[in-house]
């Protein structure tokens, strides 16, 4: 692992970005054959070269032979795809360059050992040192108190649809507003290239309130019975993935449907904030549904093919199942699971991811994370909770102490695209009396396989985590817990080393509880300039990146072109509404004439044209 990303990172530099183009020229471009090889001192033995030798034609045998150990021992030149020199990839300093998470963060660069922002001497942070302008707080209306925010999903361009712990839908609009002119594209100017915080401007956003007697909510959602005796950690919430991908402009949200086993998928319209449908499947489990997790595939993931949401559901009867939802003209929700996977003994799912990248998905229980494969629903590695002596707990001083470690009853849990699944582990110390002595939080890194890479401790006023989202490239992790959102790497050098944190409380709210439970990026997963979190309290925070102002910008060419095209489609439509009368709309019937046209020449002869006999 340590050898594969350090040859990354080295792929991922600038000196290797600026000279991998005339490389490709040189394997398989313009300096393969011809005059530029020539120049280029590219030139090797003819029959090195594709294409340049029919070997199955040659009649000598002796020939023949000679000539494919000459190609065998020597080897042969890959056929040429390029005529024309390979276009350069922008450098990081570049302010035409829409640089993505990684490269904000500098996740790329293993030998510094304070990360920051990418191409800039002074370390700077995307969360940790952006101005106030940068961020926005919708605080929820009173009265409270409110419902924490468990899932948002940012919608292109200007909207987000969230959910609270009881079950019902928020929905918010916001906007940039440039103070100044966008940055000009100039190479030259590396001071506002190297800055992260160069766009000027404030966020514009607002909570839209649907009509009081038709609130959108979940199916289903807990009774406030059950958590009446309960710790804050130990409370039941609902259970609810939103896609990421869009289904006829509508968002597909899967929830749990009846607190017994039962799933409910629904159609939410974030433009309009209603539930365009809703379907429920029952007794898809035996229990309660106690985690759920979905992922994008096909064209919605940017691979091709049919788009869609690969979806997994995770249950209190130890059993986990795959559901598959396609995105096309006429969507088609499942009625039967694609997989059924078992193989933790009864005890309950506490949480579920699914890749649909590298074709696996995983469940964590108290004692166990099985990973299977998508393809047969085989079981590709068992993984077991480590125990591990940390600075936290080297003091308590006895070597009669006692250990017990466990899988957090969270769903934070994550499968990064490079391979590695981060998971939230508890350690428990007891003296020899059996008495509670701490309790250590940790994130624990391995492989698919199985191989333990590292881990690390979280401060105890975190708490557990609720969300583990990884980065579009699986080179970090966002970990959504108590205080913000902290950034970790996912590396085998520096397994989990922290980066950055955007911080959603001050010290006072950070021992009460207040914390983040979702994350999510826009308008690209790989290359945002937004980011949304949703907070304990009902709030919902925005924060901006860099090149926030050029999209702001592009959005509202595309609008203002939108309006332009409609007021001109517009403007015939006024000038029969002045010879006719009254023109309702695209595809209406003409409804009414000048007074002085007789009824029947009405109804005859229009009545034919339009298809249908218009009465006055």
């Amino acid at each position: 692992e340590k050898f594969v990303e350090v040859m990354r990172c080295a792929l991922e530099s600038d000196i290797c970005t600026k000279m991998l183009p005339n490389w490709i020229d040189l394997i398989f471009g313009r300096k393969q054959q011809g005059p530029a090889s020539v120049e280029a001192h590219n030139v090797f033995f003819y029959l090195t070269y594709y294409g340049s030798c029919d070997v199955a034609s040659i009649e000598d045998d002796d020939l023949r032979v000679a000539t494919e150990l000459q190609i065998a021992h020597f080897g042969q030149c890959p056929m040429q795809l390029f005529w024309r020199p390979h276009v350069s990839k922008l450098p990081k300093s570049s302010t035409r360059r829409r640089l993505s998470l990684s490269e904000l963060l500098n996740l790329y660069d293993i030998q510094s050992n304070s990360f920051g922002g990418a191409g800039n001497s002074d370390s700077q942070l995307i969360f940790g040192s952006a101005p106030l302008e940068y961020w926005l707080h919708l605080s929820a209306p009173p009265p409270g108190p409110h419902a924490s925010i468990i899932a948002v999903r940012l919608v292109v361009p200007d909207r987000c649809l969230a959910v609270d712990a009881q079950g019902i839908f928020h929905f918010f609009r916001f906007g940039w507003k440039s103070h100044l002119e966008p940055v000009k594209n100039n190479d030259d100017n590396q001071d506002e290239a190297g800055d992260l915080f160069s766009d000027k401007g404030v966020f514009v956003a607002q909570r839209e309130l649907p009509h009081f007697r038709s609130i959108p909510r979940l199916h289903f959602a807990i009774p406030k019975q059950l958590n009446k005796e309960r710790t804050n950690e130990e409370k039941l919430s609902v259970v609810v993935a939103i896609s990421k991908c869009i289904f006829n402009r509508s968002l597909l949200v899967v929830s749990d449907g009846d607190g017994k086993g039962s799933l409910c998928f629904q159609f939410v319209d974030p433009s309009k904030g209603i539930v365009e449908g809703q379907v429920l499947v029952p007794s898809a489990h035996s229990s309660r549904i106690s985690a759920l997790h979905m992922d994008p595939i096909g064209a919605a993931a940017g691979v091709g093919g049919a788009g869609g949401e690969l979806a997994i559901a995770g249950s209190e009867d130890g059993t986990a199942t795959v559901w598959r939802f396609i995105s096309n003209a006429v969507c088609t929700l499942p009625l039967r699971p694609r997989l059924r996977l078992k193989g933790h003994r009864g005890m309950k799912i506490n949480a579920v991811a699914v890749s649909s990248a590298l074709h696996i998905c995983l469940t964590v229980s108290a004692l166990r994370c099985c990973v299977f494969s998508l393809s047969n629903g085989a079981v590709l590695s068992s993984i077991s909770p480590q125990d591990n002596d940390f600075p936290g707990a080297r003091g308590l001083g006895s070597n009669e102490i006692r250990t017990e470690s466990h899988f957090a009853d969270t769903n934070a849990v994550s499968i990064c695209a490079t391979g590695f699944i981060t998971l939230v582990c508890i350690t428990k110390y007891y003296s020899p009396e059996n008495e509670l002595l701490r309790r250590i939080v940790t994130l624990q890194l391995f492989t698919f396989e199985g191989v333990h890479i590292g881990s690390k401790a979280l401060e105890s006023w975190r708490g557990i985590p609720h969300k583990i989202v990884p980065t579009y490239d699986g080179r970090g992790v966002m970990v959504c817990s108590g205080g913000g959102i902290s950034i970790h790497l996912i590396s085998a050098i520096k397994p989990l080393h922290f980066v950055d944190e955007w911080k959603v409380a001050d010290d006072d709210e950070i021992h009460s509880g207040f914390g983040a439970y979702d994350i999510d990026f826009g308008p690209s997963l790989s290359r945002p300039v937004v980011a949304v979190t949703g907070l304990s309290s009902g709030s919902l925070r925005i924060h901006a990146f860099k090149g926030v102002s050029e999209w702001s910008e592009e959005v509202n060419k595309r609008s203002t072109m939108s309006e332009a095209v409609g007021n001109a489609l517009a403007k015939p439509a006024e000038k029969v509404k002045g010879l006719l009368g009254v023109v309702k709309g695209k595809g209406s019937k003409v409804v009414g004439l000048g007074k002085e046209i007789g009824r029947e020449a009405v109804s005859g002869f229009l009545g034919d044209v339009f298809g249908k006999k218009i009465e006055m």
